[in-house]
């Protein structure tokens, strides 16, 4: 360490020149100078360099990725064409006895699609209705019984009461000429009287009687006048009684017979009104009854070979019951689907749920189709648990956490795809659980899509910086 402080370093050698190539040599007597040519790099040189540019956009893209999911992502390829399912169900319990539609043939709506026969249907309300006609007819049947027996009675006493009348009217009538016969005698008796007096009077004034022979031819004059007044009176009443008979108004002990007559006729008149208007609610009652028996015996005959319909148009998709088979009531007989409500279910990540609003337009690409399918989101699933996926014809693509599911409504039918097996759909059912059909070129149901957001880059990454 000494010898280094006491001796002091070399000085530096001078640069040592090296003679340049004559391509890159400068000519200094003419002036002009030559560009040096560029020098090839060698390959390992740049793949380093290639490689450190890669993992920059690598890990720029996947920032870029995570902080704007809704940029990037885009599209859903776990998507599969479904269908709802329409089941055909049984009302009642019986026997499928005929098929008229079979597995994969159409159907239109109200089409008989399989006859269900119940030998043992419930007949208790038919019997009802049974017994209450029964009943009804026979209470019917009393009341006309009555009602003639009452109109025969009216028609008997009616002649009687004619019989009678007539009688009574002969005998008033005679009594009437009696009483007018004494009046008149009783006129004459006191006219020849009252000339009696008037002589007497006479004969008295000229002193040839007395005054009490006068007087007494008075006093038989008055007898025979107040006689007169009586018989007047007792024929007034008798002309009054036979007016009043002659009037229907008995008032006469000669017309007991007639009052009494005429007393039944109308309580028979009073009880045949009321029968009669009983047959007319008893008949009124006994149509009602009618249409209820022959409704209640149109239901029986229709269950006992009740034709299983369709409310809506569609195709049969799988026979569960086959004819011969014994079902109970509510069981499910077959299993439709309807290509008019074709539905595309989709699997998006749930950082999309901004931009699949209910109404959102959508592309779907079916696999062996060369065009997309316009749609629109028409419902969203957080999960679909097995009750909301049996609505369904095919089970749904399985889900992972922070996905949903879209079901997507198409713009229009997809119709009739050729055949095409699909085991993608049958794996990925089988791993979520469940058995997938085969591929049904029926509406394409179980087929993979491919679901796109129908929106550019731009107006996404908009939406997702708004």
């Amino acid at each position: 360490m000494a010898d280094q402080r006491n001796n002091p370093p070399p000085p530096p050698s001078p640069p040592r020149h090296t003679l340049a190539p004559a391509s890159q040599r400068q000519s200094h007597g003419d002036g002009l100078v030559q560009r040096q040519q560029p020098v090839a790099v060698p390959l390992w040189h740049i793949v380093p360099r290639m490689a450190g540019y890669g993992v920059v956009l690598f890990i720029v893209w996947a920032v870029l990725t995570i902080m704007f999911p809704n940029v990037f992502t885009r599209s859903s390829e776990r998507a599969v064409i479904n269908s709802p399912v329409s089941l055909v169900t049984s009302p009642v319990e019986g026997i499928v006895m005929q098929q008229k539609v079979a597995a994969g043939q159409s159907f239109t709506a109200n089409q008989p699609l399989m006859v269900v026969q119940n030998p043992n249907i419930d007949r208790s309300l038919l019997v009802e209705l049974t017994g209450k006609k029964l009943d009804t007819q026979q209470r019917y049947d009393s009341a006309r019984a009555r009602l003639e027996s009452n109109r025969r009675l009216m028609g008997a006493t009616e002649q009687d009461l004619q019989r009678y009348n007539s009688a009574a009217q002969r005998e008033h009538a005679t009594r009437v000429r009696a009483l007018q016969a004494r009046l008149a005698s009783a006129t004459a008796q006191e006219d020849q009287q009252q000339e009696i007096v008037n002589r007497n009077q006479n004969m008295q004034w000229a002193g040839a009687v007395s005054e009490a022979y006068t007087n007494a031819s008075r006093y038989q004059l008055s007898m025979l006048s107040n006689a007169k007044a009586a018989v007047k009176a007792e024929l007034d009443s008798a002309v009054g009684e036979s007016e009043a008979s002659r009037n229907k108004v008995y008032a006469s002990s000669a017309d007991g017979p007639s009052a009494s007559l005429a007393q039944r006729r109308q309580a028979l008149s009073a009880e045949s009104a009321q029968l009669t208007a009983e047959l007319e609610q008893l008949e009124a009652y006994g149509k009602s009854v009618d249409e209820l028996l022959a409704t209640e015996q149109q239901r029986i005959d229709r269950l006992s070979n009740l034709e299983i319909r369709a409310t809506e148009p569609g195709t049969i998709e799988d026979l569960i019951a086959q004819p011969g088979m014994r079902v109970a009531a509510g069981a499910t007989l077959a299993r439709a689907s309807n290509c008019a409500q074709t539905r595309v279910v989709a699997v998006f990540p749930r950082s999309l749920s901004d931009n699949l609003l209910p109404g959102a337009r959508l592309n779907v690409h079916v696999d062996g189709l060369p065009a997309a399918l316009p749609a629109s989101v028409a419902e969203i699933l957080p999960r679909a648990p097995d009750g909301d996926q049996a609505r369904y014809f095919v089970p749904f693509p399985p889900i992972e956490k922070n996905e949903i599911y879209v079901i997507a409504k198409l713009d229009r039918p997809l119709g009739k795809l050729p055949n095409k097996p699909n085991a993608a759909a049958s794996a990925t059912t089988a791993g979520a659980g469940g058995t997938a059909p085969a591929s049904s070129g029926h509406c394409g149901m179980g087929r993979w899509a491919r679901v796109t957001l129908d929106q550019s880059w731009l107006g996404q990454l908009r939406a997702s910086l708004t």
